[in-house]
């Protein structure tokens, strides 16, 4: 296939508008040309799409688009990204300048650059100028001297940093290892230029499938498995990591930093996947960079379901969830807040965003652009109560549209009864997921089950048990047939599904309203399974608030004086070893991160520890309120703690219910004042009639 970068240009804009017509006019304005240029370059295109078994549809009056199979189209893209070229669009030049400069250690004639990419001086020079701003937002700087020549000069950190996200930026998530796989195997000697080979040239392609390989082994063993733009993200993270150590380019980061990711769980993992690196490659891989694998474990996009324990303070996160909620209530008028699935979700996903956020971590969002075509009023609603509610002076656009996901979820959500079981297959985490799921819900109420996995997830899952699979990837090993969706369903899908259904002899559901009805009078049913879940996690809860304390603290305005008296009791009464150490333990946490919850009059004091025995869960009411460091770092008056504590290696459905009480605490209004004024059994009756009731809409929502 051979086009020119103009006629690439339109390629790609009528594959990302396939769902729509597209007007000449649109097309000229686009790529700055005329009219007429347009239509004397749609002749070529025309015969292009032949090849792929496309066709081009011209309506007068309305516009033009490309019709044809979505396996078609998706083979369309991959070819174009493959292409071998050497006319490159302007922003195709700035990428293989940075990719020539990232990859420089010296500084390079500006000459030489502007004979590799086939310009003159003054074309690249140019270039540069545009080039140097989007540098400088990875903490690169561009050096340009008469004499001296260009040169990128920055951090490791920050040069990796560009790597990684102009790769992730550039890929399909599923292509991309497929198409490293490619290169190695057609082991061709030619020199390629393709944008695409520029970006796989950064690496050695050899290092990645190696690497690849032994994630994941590792992945199959994390308490959470990583989301598919996550585990690509570290692969090409750890083979820049490796092939930069081994050229003497070592990464740095703060001692103190450092010293609070080795106290993760996930610098245990960080620390095998170190080992089994200098095994394989014969290097030493210092502390630094075991550390920031632990951030890329840390930080990824996890499918945990909203499973989250003490440790990964959700009672903080639970915050920022309820005011996100609120300002997105106030914006939309529609009733949020006791959206269970909804809170929870948020709950989930903003635990590794807030952590990207902080530590400056880039995150890419292959359907921005779709979210925001599709969702316009929606995604401003969203971007205004992110500003008004978290606190960051900025959040990139690629989270917000997470955030859409979630909520145009909810606001779309409708209970029916459901007959037949799915599985959804799906690349870009739990928000697309849950997308996806809902529209499926709305669409055909039949569907008694729908199960959400990752592609890398298939090998585990044993299709044939499932009467529809939808997939948002084109998947090559899969046994049973299956549907190939866009992540936001079009009516053409809808029909699509539809068609498939019935082909296979189901029965489609007419009258939502009757199963509606149905619903109503139905009895809730418990398997087996579920009693024996519900008493095992019931019985750890009773004990919890069986031994709740509330102590009364006369006390001074220095923690350590509160803190003391109740540790030497927890001593006593046999939940720690030492009483010395879980003071130190509490006190560390504070030190870490304000624990004070905003416009409450409570703060929640918890950690995990050697030195703890068994979990625990109490209340300490303060005679004299005392002023402590809040989430939202406002300092604030406080007069009851909670304090929740648990051993540093607790059973997970210990922490299970230990993250239910202290996402409980700020849920709504009626639990804040709950959990700041009610007497000890009032607020046991209060927690247990709140499990219960929490479990019970679980099973209604699955039934």
């Amino acid at each position: 296939m051979i086009v020119s970068a103009r006629e690439r240009l339109i390629l790609q804009y009528l594959i990302e508008e396939a769902n729509q017509e597209v007007t000449i006019k649109e097309l000229a304005d686009l790529i700055d040309v005329s009219e007429r240029t347009i239509h004397r370059d749609l002749k070529n295109i025309e015969s292009v799409l032949q090849d792929f078994k496309l066709e081009l549809v011209k309506r007068a009056g309305i516009g033009i688009k490309i019709i044809g199979d979505e396996g078609s189209l998706h083979e369309l893209r991959i070819s174009i990204q493959k292409q071998d070229y050497k006319e490159y669009t302007p922003d195709e030049r700035m990428m293989v300048a940075l990719c020539t400069l990232l990859d420089h250690q010296q500084p390079m004639k500006l000459q030489s650059l502007a004979n590799d990419l086939g310009v003159t001086t003054a074309t690249i020079s140019h270039d540069l100028d545009k080039l140097e701003p989007f540098v400088q937002e990875y903490g690169l700087n561009l050096i340009r001297r008469r004499g001296y020549g260009i040169e990128l000069t920055g951090a490791e950190e920050a040069k990796r940093k560009a790597i990684t996200s102009l790769i992730s930026n550039r890929f399909d998530v599923p292509d991309f290892l497929r198409m490293v796989r490619e290169n190695i195997e057609r082991k061709s000697s030619n020199k390629i230029d393709s944008i695409s080979e520029r970006l796989l040239g950064l690496v050695q392609k050899e290092k990645l499938i190696i690497i690849e390989n032994l994630i994941n082994t590792i992945n199959s063993r994390l308490p959470y498995p990583l989301a598919d733009s996550s585990y690509v993200g570290l692969v090409v993270h750890l083979a820049l990591a490796i092939e930069r150590i081994q050229r003497g380019e070592n990464i740095t980061i703060k001692s103190e930093y450092l010293e609070q990711l080795k106290e993760s769980r996930e610098f245990a993992f960080a620390n095998e996947i170190a080992m089994k690196l200098e095994e394989t490659f014969s290097i030493d891989i210092p502390e630094d960079e075991k550390g920031y694998i632990t951030m890329h474990l840390r930080g990824a996009k996890l499918r945990f379901e909203g499973k989250m324990d003490i440790q990964d303070e959700n009672v903080e996160i639970a915050y920022l969830v309820q005011r996100l909620i609120e300002q997105v209530e106030k914006l939309t008028g529609k009733g949020l807040k006791h959206d269970q699935s909804l809170f929870q979700g948020l709950l989930a996903h903003l635990q590794p965003a807030i952590y990207r956020l902080k530590q400056g971590m880039k995150i890419t969002n292959p359907l921005l652009q779709e979210i925001k075509r599709d969702y316009q009023e929606l995604f401003q609603v969203i971007k205004k109560a992110v500003s008004e509610s978290l606190p960051f002076e900025k959040v990139p656009d690629e989270e917000v549209g997470y955030l859409v996901l979630h909520f145009g979820a909810a606001l779309n959500k409708r209970k029916v009864v459901k007959k037949l079981k799915a599985l959804i297959i799906c690349s870009s985490g739990i928000g697309t997921s849950k997308m996806l799921a809902t529209q499926i819900n709305n669409q055909f109420p039949h569907i008694a089950e729908l199960k959400n996995i990752s592609a890398f997830e298939l090998r585990d899952i044993n299709v044939s048990e499932y009467d529809l699979i939808l997939s948002t990837i084109p998947i090559e090993d899969i046994s049973s047939d299956y549907l190939l969706v866009s992540p936001i369903l079009t009516t053409d899908e809808l029909n699509k599904i539809k068609d498939y259904i019935e082909e296979k002899g189901l029965e489609i559901a007419t009258s939502p309203s009757f199963y509606e009805e149905l619903k109503d009078e139905e009895e809730l049913t418990l398997t087996f399974d579920q009693y024996k879940e519900f008493t095992s996690k019931s019985h750890i809860l009773l004990k919890l608030l069986e031994e709740l304390e509330v102590f009364e603290i006369e006390n001074t305005e220095q923690l350590r004086s509160i803190l003391a008296p109740i540790s030497q009791r927890l001593k006593d009464k046999g939940f720690v070893h030492n009483e010395n150490d879980i003071v130190e333990a509490l006190l560390l946490r504070e030190h870490v991160g304000g624990l004070a919850i905003p416009e409450t009059k409570l703060a929640l004091f918890h950690a995990r520890s050697e030195t703890v025995v068994r979990p625990g869960f109490h209340v300490l009411n303060l005679h004299r309120p005392v002023t402590l460091r809040a989430m939202d770092n406002e300092m604030l008056e406080v007069s009851r703690i909670l304090l929740l504590i648990a051993p540093e290696h607790a059973d997970a459905e210990d922490l299970e219910i230990m993250s239910f009480i202290s996402a409980s605490i700020i849920e709504s209004q009626e639990s804040i004042t709950m959990f700041e004024t009610a007497a000890k059994s009032s607020l046991i009756q209060y927690i247990s009639q709140k499990y219960f009731t929490n479990f019970v809409q679980n099973l209604r929502s699955v039934h």
